[in-house]
């Protein structure tokens, strides 16, 4: 059985899904099983899953499906893992060889957290560097232990540099396919309200901006946190006495990223109301 198993959920991935598959073969670690699924792609990435899968006939398994969308992709791979860890790879990003040697032998000395992040790289669509050491690119604080205020307040963890524990899988559940966007985000605070969280402070995973996912709806990425940041409050109504600032400020931050993208696309009155949302609960932090 093999101690990881790493989760590659593909749609139209051809120019970089290769790249994304070499970066796992290429680990220090080698105890591995890849189970990657196609999710009614139409270009050529099945054709490239399938070479890989007849060449590494043992470590890869592929699967393919119409198009349900990345959270099903993911659970359907989850529930076909066989690993005591489970690690998540998009068919665009990267790991750095050493991503699961250490982050298993953190793990495996460290029996109480439930899930652990690290630092990343992030480069553009040819593989170039954008900024290096995103955390400390940014002068970021990083958290580990229980981190549920911290995470709901924001959300820092990126799903490439991400270990889990299957047994905490079985326990708060998987992806929510209710969510198009924030999906792992969801996740991530499903885990933290029961387990620690921790940091390994160095960069093991390069997350790649390219068109297709710089391009994605902020208008469904900022409303599907606002969905997420309501079920929280309604599920722990002490969080709005315990982080009432802190709840402002996100509100505010929110409706300022709506106001600009929708001001940016020309919906103007879509963005006036943001508009003074935002300078509503900027002034009354």
């Amino acid at each position: 059985m093999p101690e990881v198993s790493v989760i590659i959920p593909v749609y139209n991935g051809e120019k970089f899904l290769s790249e994304a598959i070499e970066s796992v073969i290429a680990q220090t670690y080698s105890d591995w099983e890849i189970i990657a699924v196609n999710d009614g792609s139409t270009d050529r990435s099945l054709e490239i899953l399938r070479r890989y899968e007849r060449l590494l006939p043992s470590k890869i398994r592929v699967i393919s499906q119409e198009n349900y969308g990345l959270s099903i992709a993911r659970n359907r791979a989850i529930a076909m893992a066989k690993g005591d860890y489970i690690a998540f790879l998009d068919c665009d990003d990267l790991w750095l060889p050493e991503k699961l040697e250490k982050q298993i032998d953190f793990l495996n000395s460290n029996k109480e957290p439930g899930l652990v992040y690290s630092d990343n790289h992030e480069i553009d669509e040819h593989g170039n560097l954008i900024k290096e050491n995103v955390f400390l690119f940014y002068n970021a604080k990083y958290f580990r232990g229980y981190v549920f205020n911290e995470l709901f307040y924001a959300n820092f963890i990126s799903t490439p540099t991400v270990m889990v524990r299957r047994e905490v899988l079985d326990k708060v559940g998987v992806f929510n396919p209710k969510f198009r966007i924030a999906q792992d985000y969801d996740l991530w605070l499903r885990i933290a309200e029961h387990y620690p969280v921790d940091f390994i402070a160095e960069p093991l995973a390069k997350y790649r901006f390219h068109r297709e996912n710089i391009s994605r709806n902020v208008d469904v990425m900022v409303n599907e946190d606002f969905q997420i940041m309501e079920y929280w409050l309604n599920k722990k109504p002490e969080l709005r006495r315990e982080l009432k600032s802190q709840i402002k400020q996100k509100r505010a931050r929110l409706h300022y990223h709506l106001a600009l993208y929708y001001f940016h696309n020309h919906k103007i009155k879509k963005a006036i109301p943001e508009f003074i949302k935002w300078g509503f609960y900027k002034i009354k932090r």
